[in-house]
């Protein structure tokens, strides 16, 4: 974006700061720093408000587009609607540090979240993120609904929905990638566990991620449909119902970030297994490779589950360009059973013993023995 449009950020600023109700009309606005919105402040911008980050300012730890004010003591009846929030992954300034643990590096997350009760989202569009789209942590009773994603350029880790640790009693419906490769990471990333250090992840906490309700998440092309991070953290009480997502990785992620380039655990240290995800739910359920390029399952679990089911399931063969990869991979786990198909299970006893798929698949259920 240009730096010819005027900087907006005063006038922005100058509207959250008195509270209430906030009205952004149709235009384009370019932000230099981040915006601070304040408890009870209910934000309406015009669908076709676009604000962007400015590219030719540096970035540095704790720089958003917006955010909300206090982290310390917390923010509450927090309301936005419309808008495009645009990340401006093109700008000069607005990239990712080569050196992950830089301690005073830009997360590159386009709009930031923590420590918020009642946070209400609506009618969004996210647009060009260096890294997350939406991060947040620490979030207690939230509604989203009609929240969209789309990108002119790629980039490493463009997450969608990112919920880091203590996220509680949520409501999220109609989720959409609008151009194709989005999102270029997770579109649901349900992190209870992470690595904290990374720039991404700096001043975010590990903790549960409990009773959140989704419905209505499509995309086209996006990297991994869901990711459920859970190593030491619970995931539990999750519904996801009405999923149709194309992936070029995973469609259903629990892997435990093993194969990150910055694991969690050493396998040494966890002899038992990692992961406490439970009772988490999809129902309807379509889902196919997008790419030849990979070799995975579309739904991997590498961690201690108990209560997790797919009913409902179906594999878009008219669109699939892997058909030959299996639905689901199951290992590095102990005392757990699968079925497929409401068959006979198959008991895992030990961390040596794996489960892959065969056949078509309607339904999948795990469960600790």
């Amino acid at each position: 974006m240009t730096t010819q449009v005027p900087d907006a950020t005063a006038y922005i600023q100058s509207l959250l700061d008195k509270g209430g109700e906030v009205i952004i009309p149709e235009g384009t606005y370019r932000i230099t720093s981040t915006l601070k919105i304040n408890s009870n402040t209910h934000v309406k911008a015009h669908k076709n408000a676009r604000l962007f980050l400015c590219g030719d300012t540096p970035k540095y730890r704790g720089d958003f587009l917006l955010d909300n004010s206090d982290h310390v003591n917390g923010n509450e009846n927090i309301t936005i609607e419309g808008g495009i929030w645009d990340g401006n992954n093109q700008g000069k300034y607005n990239t990712k540090d080569p050196d992950l643990f830089n301690p005073n590096a830009w997360s590159g997350s386009t709009m930031n979240f923590f420590r918020v009760k009642n946070l209400k989202l609506r009618d969004m569009v996210f647009a060009n993120s260096v890294i997350y789209n939406l991060r947040m942590c620490r979030i207690d009773t939230f509604d989203f609904r009609n929240i969209f994603f789309e990108s002119e350029h790629l980039a490493f880790n463009q997450d969608g929905l990112h919920f880091a640790g203590f996220i509680n009693n949520g409501y999220v419906e109609n989720v959409r990638a609008l151009s194709k490769g989005q999102t270029n990471d997770d579109m649901l990333a349900l992190n209870a566990d992470d690595s904290i250090v990374r720039l991404e992840n700096l001043d975010l906490d590990c903790g549960p991620i409990e009773n959140i309700y989704f419905k209505d998440i499509y995309a086209e092309d996006c990297h991994t449909g869901v990711r459920l991070l859970s190593v030491d953290s619970p995931i539990r009480n999750i519904t996801i119902d009405n999923m149709d997502v194309g992936v070029r990785c995973y469609a259903v992620n629990m892997d435990g970030a093993r194969y990150c380039r910055t694991p969690l655990f050493k396998e040494e240290d966890k002899p038992e297994g990692i992961g406490y995800i439970e009772n988490v739910k999809f129902n309807n359920f379509k889902a196919h490779f997008t790419s030849k390029e990979i070799d995975n399952p579309l739904i991997c679990c590498e961690g201690q589950t108990d209560g997790f089911e797919i009913n409902g399931f179906v594999r878009s063969s008219e669109l699939e360009v892997k058909p030959n990869n299996p639905v689901l991979f199951v290992r590095n786990v102990r005392n757990m059973s699968v079925k497929i198909n409401e068959e006979n299970d198959v008991v895992l006893k030990e961390k040596s013993d794996n489960f892959i798929s065969e056949g078509e698949i309607s339904s999948i259920k795990i469960n600790r023995l």
